[in-house]
């Protein structure tokens, strides 16, 4: 089963092809450019490297969130596009479920904090059974200190560009942070996940995929700020 995985959700935008348990290939790509115009460039250079087309894909995978908007949404956009025109199914995976794969096997427990501005996180907690994910803590949004107070130091690694954001007040606290080759989301990953959902059933038509959104945009919470002044 080949899988088609991309993630847009933060700033790095990053695409992979999997085939069962082995990754053919994979793309990361950190630069100024829009996704809309990365992934694209991206994937169609995987399809070129490895003799492939948009057909030979059985799934196609990618974060839903939480994230940035607007990377959610072309990732989104993207994913479904691939699978209406292969007439494929598609898997959504959760950003943090995705980023936290990346320490499977370590024997901790996987925090993903995601910076969400403002002073806060998008966080969750995993642990893992081999490679099999078990959600501790569902996503939500925190303060880096109601973070490390709630999920603590012993047994626990950090992960993601909001802990390497808040590095100080981690390790004062005595936590430890993945290294930065483990603290952005991976296609890889996501096309991992996405193969274990696809085992149990998980996969679904393309117009199903929703951004998981965990609170409103910045444009919204300004403009009921300023609703709020003007009333």
């Amino acid at each position: 089963m080949k899988i088609l995985a991309i993630d847009t959700s933060s700033f790095p935008a990053s695409a992979a092809i999997a085939d069962d348990d082995v990754i053919l290939g994979e793309s990361i790509i950190r630069n100024k450019r829009k996704h809309s115009q990365n992934i694209m460039v991206m994937t169609e250079r995987l399809f070129d490297d490895l003799e492939l087309d948009i057909s030979d894909i059985d799934i196609f995978a990618v974060t839903v969130g939480p994230g940035s908007f607007t990377g959610l949404r072309i990732g989104i956009a993207t994913v479904r596009a691939f699978a209406q025109a292969a007439g494929k199914k598609c898997i959504g995976v959760n950003t943090l479920e995705g980023l936290a794969y990346n320490l499977a096997g370590s024997g901790a427990v996987a925090v993903p904090l995601l910076d969400a501005r403002s002073d806060e996180v998008f966080a969750a907690a995993y642990a893992f059974m081999g490679t099999e994910t078990a959600e501790i803590q569902p996503p939500c949004v925190m303060r880096i200190s109601e973070c490390v107070e709630r999920f603590g130091t012993e047994g626990v690694i950090y992960t993601g560009d909001g802990a390497l954001k808040n590095a100080a007040y981690i390790k004062e606290s005595g936590g430890i942070i993945a290294p930065c080759s483990h603290s952005e989301v991976r296609a890889s990953s996501v096309a991992a996940l996405a193969a274990a959902k696809a085992a149990r059933g998980e996969a679904a038509e393309y117009g199903s995929i929703r951004p998981l959104y965990l609170r409103r945009s910045q444009a919204e919470r300004e403009y009921e700020k300023k609703q709020s002044r003007n009333g």
